[in-house]
């Protein structure tokens, strides 16, 4: 990992802004490491032993979990996340205007009929009780993956695992994707959801298997409902899973 300080610019330092979100720091990702990041750096360090200097590099990254690829789930051989033309084509397209806000910048408004006539509230039992989902159970998605997402959950759950599920990061959230103003998010059309992820954080490989909040033990099952691994993307994205079949 690129070593990066006060006046880095680029891709790193957006991913360490993001893991620092993921940390409860209240900074924004734009990939530039200003004195707020800096001082968010110095803390983080301060409070996991190291010196305070907000120079991130192998030492943090190593108490961070970033890079760390042990036990790292392989991608099955072809399979690929869907491209915007087959999304577009499976869950259908819709209107929408940039409405960005400090705190989330890649915010859109969908304008037409799309999401009422598309997005539903799915029961998933098995989040009542993690941290950030609602008490309820329901949770926004696609009305096409709805019971493709309550059987993931309920797969999870008979092979013992829905109790890795530590938090909840949201489901249907109408966005672009992280630093762009022109690629849409998977979240925007309701088919994808972010778990444990304060673990996981954006651009790094996430926490490892056995570690607290990990996510690579659900990774086969997701895959064999039709889900896809954000921990697959070029970008890593640890904390993600996305219909990639529907089922």
């Amino acid at each position: 990992m690129r070593t990066i300080r006060k006046g880095s610019k680029g891709e790193a330092v957006a991913a360490w802004q993001s893991f620092l979100r993921g940390q409860g720091y209240p900074i924004v990702a734009d990939g530039d490491f200003g004195p707020a990041t800096h001082e968010a750096t110095c803390d983080y360090q301060t409070f996991k032993g190291l010196m305070p200097d907000g120079i991130v590099g192998p030492k943090t990254y190593e108490v961070a979990g970033i890079g760390r690829d042990d036990d790292f789930p392989p991608r099955p051989a072809g399979l690929a996340p869907l491209t915007s033309a087959e999304r577009e084509r499976i869950f259908g397209k819709f209107s929408y205007v940039p409405a960005g806000v400090p705190v989330n910048p890649e915010a859109i408004k969908i304008t037409d009929d799309w999401a009422r006539e598309n997005i539903v509230k799915v029961n998933v039992q098995q989040l009542r009780p993690v941290s950030g989902a609602p008490t309820s159970g329901g949770i926004y998605f696609h009305r096409r993956a709805e019971r493709q997402l309550q059987e993931l959950f309920r797969a999870w759950s008979r092979a013992g695992k829905a109790s890795l599920i530590l938090s909840w990061g949201g489901s249907w959230v109408p966005r672009f994707v992280r630093g762009s103003r022109t690629t849409l998010s998977n979240h925007s059309w309701g088919t994808a959801f972010d778990i444990n992820v304060q673990w996981n954080p954006l651009g790094t490989a996430g926490a490892p298997r056995g570690a607290k909040g990990s996510v690579r033990e659900l990774v086969e099952i997701a895959v064999d409902h039709g889900f896809y691994w954000g921990g697959w993307f070029s970008r890593r994205d640890p904390m993600h899973f996305e219909v990639c079949e529907v089922k």
